[in-house]
């Protein structure tokens, strides 16, 4: 079963193999950091079950993603070995809905896109402001989808942006997304509060998530102006690569200026942006749809 998610041209990516009728799915996965618990590396033409293996996209923590061939509907598909930790710790493997099994190799099937990620189109350069809006307009729908759902991304980053080669946006890799404090019962509310654990992606993560706070809709929102910050100036909010003093940085810093490093960027877009990675949550867009309307105005008014 196998049906798409859209509003305004945009699909959220969903862990979740061919889900439910109103749900989009899409992974191509790209992980920043390796890990030594990975799966074994497989062979290239190996199968599993009916599904061919056919290239290795990427691998990391959470496990490794194959494009592959499905011998009995025809058609490719992303294929995720999941790493064994994944499945042996009881709270990871609440984050996954289903998944299959092969000869002690389990492993999530999803539909496969095509494209480029944004942090392969940064390898050129910062993007214009037509660019850089459009596709802020389309990840602000997206993960509004996501959080209308209940569902917080955690880990929105360059790499788990799609540029499709019709320009379309997809959000992928929901492998650490996790349901919003407002959307779980009291039992599972009790386990968030008890594992208040740091993870995501060290230069996009907000200050909450660095102190191990449970992350809600404004740390996507946080997330999401890294991302733009990022596209519009070449460079991370927060460039220090020695991980103290990248933490010290995003905690107590307040991020250089981006009209200081790129001539387009205005007034309204560097408020916006910077408004996005305000230290605290409260003082930060409250919806990704507010954030949506101000990027809109600021694409209506440049026209």
């Amino acid at each position: 079963m196998r049906a798409n998610l859209r509003r305004k041209g945009c699909q959220v990516a969903i862990l979740n193999p061919w889900p439910a009728p109103g749900l989009s799915l899409t992974l191509e996965s790209r992980f920043d950091s390796p890990c030594a618990n990975v799966p074994r590396e497989l062979i290239v033409g190996q199968m599993l079950g009916h599904y061919r293996l056919v290239e290795q996209i990427s691998r990391g923590g959470m496990g490794v993603v194959y494009r592959a061939h499905d011998e009995h509907l025809e058609r490719e598909v992303a294929l995720k070995v999941l790493a064994p930790a994944n499945l042996h710790d009881a709270g990871a493997c609440k984050r996954f809905h289903d998944f299959d099994t092969e000869d002690g190799i389990d492993f999530l099937i999803m539909e496969y896109v095509p494209g480029q990620t944004l942090s392969a189109r940064l390898e050129t350069g910062p993007l214009t402001e037509e660019e850089v809006l459009q596709i802020g307009r389309q990840i602000t729908a997206a993960v509004q989808e996501a959080h209308n759902l209940g569902i917080i991304h955690r880990d929105l980053k360059p790499q788990n942006v799609m540029l499709t080669p019709r320009g379309r946006v997809k959000v992928a890799d929901f492998g650490l997304a996790r349901r919003s404090p407002s959307a779980v019962d009291t039992a599972a509310t009790t386990d968030v509060t008890r594992e208040l654990e740091v993870i995501g992606t060290l230069p996009y993560m907000p200050p909450e998530q660095l102190r191990g706070e449970p992350a809600d809709s404004c740390s996507d929102i946080y997330s999401i102006g890294a991302v733009l910050y990022e596209l519009a100036t070449g460079r991370r909010a927060f460039p220090e690569t020695h991980g103290p003093r990248l933490v010290d940085s995003i905690l107590h810093e307040a991020p250089r200026s981006p009209s200081t490093l790129t001539q387009w960027v205005s007034r309204p877009f560097e408020t916006v942006v910077l408004k996005c990675l305000e230290k605290e949550p409260a003082r930060r867009y409250q919806s990704a749809t507010e954030l949506g309307v101000d990027l809109k105005h600021i694409s209506t008014s440049t026209t």
